[in-house]
């Protein structure tokens, strides 16, 4: 049910929050009904934490309780429980997990048990909970052929009461993949993302899908569709993130509530390069053989990163909104006196695979080497130049977000010279995981995101033509003859 009153509309501070719902279902009926045995926990409730990621099928979270009245002993809380919620931003969209008009909550695990000090001897403990169709697909496995679109596929998977048996909403991205599959006996989710390596974008020239959920609902989508829309234009960011003074006010003198949505408690970057961990797993360059057993053939596909960035959406773009072929975050240097950069050496990551062009008559197998190359360096990309953030709480905010951070630069300028932002640092980052804090007893909601970039909203400079000048070799020395000389001195 959506929020009536005035005061849920008024957003009173950054990291304000509302609690509307907080109910255990115990796996028991309530006596005298035929309904499950309800429990109100708002008044324990002294934190909710909530957490999505676009590599985890489904969300995750936890509720830490301060139980004055020994609920989990009188239900009990075993592990089998269900869990409603029902939290929101101030005049913003709802998380909202309730019985008979969503799914609810599976609650699977109970830890951290102790006693309060003080008079109340309160027990403070942990409860685990996750969506429902996690617990599904624990107890589910698949035996079926399947044929067609392979977004249908996952439709059908997430939704039949023999599968995930889902009711919430999901975002399909259409593709261009029609093929039939024989699934020997996987559980749900191992077998959509079986499917999804499988899977060709419709409008985008990336290979492989992401399966994930957040508090909207699943998504099965590749990853440049976060990236832009409709297949032409870069994808707006949702919030413009800037290191700013604290407590700043309006023209009005007031408190800029606004601005301190804006404004980062802290952050910090991780993993911003590693060339020797890059090279090894694929993003600069590798090479996939195929050897297709039905036209008895080997095929050679060799990638190489800065002649196809070009070809995909990244987290940056140009001044028109497309794709732009300039803003690598690797720039193309040369390494040696070969005039040869590291995307020209495709052996950094082999590859073998084997395959068959037609398995069945009407439909064909997606070719590996369309997918493989591709999938292999996005995801490296993603596994990189990662930026860590704490900052005010809103629920309209999921992973897969685009957002931007502003960065100023850290060099001393001159006091009546404009700050500068960092032109590397700042830009357009795509959320991967976002982690929910409500603290109910500070009241303030936060939110801990991990983020990437996969481009340079500056382009970097041009590098040398040759950075790398070799003497010329020495000869070899016997060891053996240097010890003996040393040995007459």
């Amino acid at each position: 049910m959506a929020a009536t009153d005035n005061q849920d509309n008024i957003l009173n501070y950054a990291g304000d929050f509302r609690i509307k719902v907080v109910n255990i279902l115990s796996y028991r009926k309530a006596e005298g009904t035929e309904k499950a045995f309800r429990v109100n926990l708002i008044p324990q409730t002294m934190a909710v934490n909530i957490v999505e990621d676009v590599t985890t099928p489904t969300l995750t979270g936890s509720i830490d309780v301060a139980d004055g009245q020994d609920f989990r002993t009188l239900l009990p809380i075993t592990g089998n429980e269900k869990l409603e919620l029902h939290i929101f931003t101030p005049g913003q969209e709802e998380i909202k997990f309730i019985e008979g008009t969503t799914d609810t909550l599976a609650v699977y695990k109970i830890d951290k048990i102790r006693i309060s000090g003080g008079t109340a001897r309160q027990q403070i403990y942990r409860v685990h909970f996750t969506s429902r169709e996690a617990i599904r697909n624990s107890i589910t496995r698949i035996s079926k052929a399947f044929e067609g679109p392979i977004e249908n596929m996952v439709y059908e998977i997430v939704q039949d009461k023999n599968y995930l048996d889902s009711r919430k909403p999901i975002y399909l991205e259409p593709s261009a993949t029609n093929s039939k599959f024989v699934i020997p006996n996987l559980k749900p989710f191992k077998t959509i993302k079986f499917l999804g390596d499988m899977t060709i974008s419709q409008k985008y020239s990336n290979a492989g899908y992401l399966f994930y959920e957040t508090t909207k609902g699943f998504n099965f989508r590749s990853f440049e569709s976060l990236l832009a829309m409709s297949g032409t234009t870069a994808r707006p960011v949702i919030e413009a993130y800037a290191m700013q003074p604290a407590n700043l006010q309006n023209d009005k003198k007031e408190k800029d509530v606004v601005k301190d949505l804006q404004s980062p408690d802290s952050y910090s970057f991780e993993d911003v390069a590693n060339t020797l961990e890059e090279v090894n797993n694929g993003l600069l360059a590798n090479r996939l053989i195929t050897n297709d057993i039905f036209n008895k053939k080997i095929e050679t596909t060799d990638y190489d990163y800065h002649e196809n960035f070009g070809s995909f959406f990244h987290t940056e773009h140009d001044n028109e909104g497309n794709r732009s072929d300039q803003k690598f975050l690797r720039p193309l240097t040369q390494i040696d006196d070969t005039g040869k950069t590291l995307s020209d050496y495709p052996l950094s990551k082999l590859m073998s695979v084997v395959e068959t062009a037609k398995v069945h008559d009407e439909y064909e197998f997606p070719f590996s080497r369309n997918i493989l190359p591709i999938k292999i360096s996005q995801r490296a990309q993603m596994a990189n130049f990662h930026l860590l953030m704490t900052v005010p709480g809103q629920t309209r905010m999921n992973c897969g977000n685009m957002i931007s951070f502003a960065l100023p630069e850290q060099r001393p300028i001159p006091h009546d010279s404009p700050q500068q932002l960092n032109p590397y640092y700042s830009g357009r980052y795509l959320i991967l995981t976002l982690k929910h804090k409500f603290d109910v007893v500070n009241q303030k909601h936060t939110m801990n995101i991990r983020c990437v970039k996969d481009a340079v909203a500056t382009e970097l400079p041009q590098g040398l033509e040759n950075i790398t000048n070799l003497t010329e070799k020495t000869d070899a020395i016997s060891v053996y003859e240097k010890d003996e000389s040393e040995q007459l001195r």
